[in-house]
């Protein structure tokens, strides 16, 4: 149970408000108690101050206990709140009827008996300690399920970041090795020498890499971690080419100019071009935005 539960006494006779407080002031409750004998004041005072418990008197002049009802079910702020109404009308099977339909959690009647209000009140806060609980506890599933998914996305774009790494490296060592071949003078090997005629054809082979199968692999990785990147940016600007959209990726993953030159194997001018008519064509010419964090918003 809710330890010092704070309790909202509604009745439009001050008498009756004030047996309830003697009622509950000798209880082991021990609870905060606000009061109104105004049902309009008392319905604002909830919304202001939520209380654990209500005790709401039925029968009121400005609004009564089913109008209350009506009025805290409307509020999701309010609407969970347990209400035990109180009435000193006689209470028919339609009368419980329609006050449990309109929310109540419980009824009691007057004159009130000390022991069957203490009763109904620590049931109605076991009852709102049991969902409060459930509530925190499916919050903090939702938190740790949200943590979770944040660290694999970590995990999973540090993988994609260094894959594109050693595609960097690899294309580097390549075109290293391209220039050298290419530095070996044929005066220094016979026209027909073996050994030459098959290291420039092995040249020539490794810098024919299958770049469409390495860009399907890095975009399907890509998506795994951004996804609908590419089908988000595309609805917003259909007249992005295919390499613009690679380029975009590319900038996305946050990778400087020279790194996605070597990736492509264009010269750092071609990419600088590239990203000037890029940032014309998403709007951003003449713009202050950092266009990495324009396209994070994809």
């Amino acid at each position: 149970m809710i330890e010092n539960p704070t309790i909202m006494v509604i009745d439009d006779e001050p008498s009756n408000i004030q047996i309830i407080m003697n009622i509950l002031n000798l209880s082991d409750i021990k609870p905060n108690i606000l009061s109104s004998s105004n049902s309009v004041i008392g319905c604002q005072i909830i919304e202001n101050s939520l209380p654990d418990l209500i005790i709401l008197d039925w029968e009121m002049p400005e609004m009564n206990g089913i109008d209350v009802l009506n009025f805290l079910n409307s509020n999701n702020k309010t609407k969970d709140i347990p209400v035990v109404m109180a009435t000193g009308v006689r209470l028919t099977s339609e009368n419980l009827k329609q006050a449990l339909e309109a929310g109540a959690y419980d009824y009691i009647r007057k004159p009130i008996d000390d022991t069957e209000l203490i009763a109904r009140i620590k049931s109605a806060l076991k009852i709102c300690n049991y969902y409060n609980t459930k509530v925190e506890y499916q919050k903090q599933i939702v938190e740790l399920k949200e943590e979770h998914f944040k660290k694999e996305i970590e995990i999973k774009k540090k993988e994609l970041i260094s894959k594109s790494m050693i595609l960097i490296n690899f294309n580097n060592i390549l075109q290293n090795y391209l220039e050298k071949v290419k530095q070996i003078s044929i005066e220094h090997c016979k026209q027909d020498c073996l050994a030459f005629n098959l290291l420039k054809k092995f040249a020539t082979e490794i810098v024919e890499i299958d770049t469409e199968n390495i860009w399907k692999e890095f975009e399907y990785h890509f998506e795994q971690i951004h996804n609908s990147f590419y089908q988000n940016l595309t609805n917003k600007f259909p007249d992005l080419s295919q390499n613009e959209m690679k380029l975009c990726a590319y900038i996305r993953l946050n990778l400087v100019t020279k790194d996605i030159a070597s990736i492509t194997r264009q010269s750092i001018r071609s990419i600088e071009v590239a990203r000037t008519r890029l940032r014309e064509k998403l709007g951003l010419k003449g713009s202050a935005e950092d266009i990495f964090g324009f396209l994070t918003k994809f």
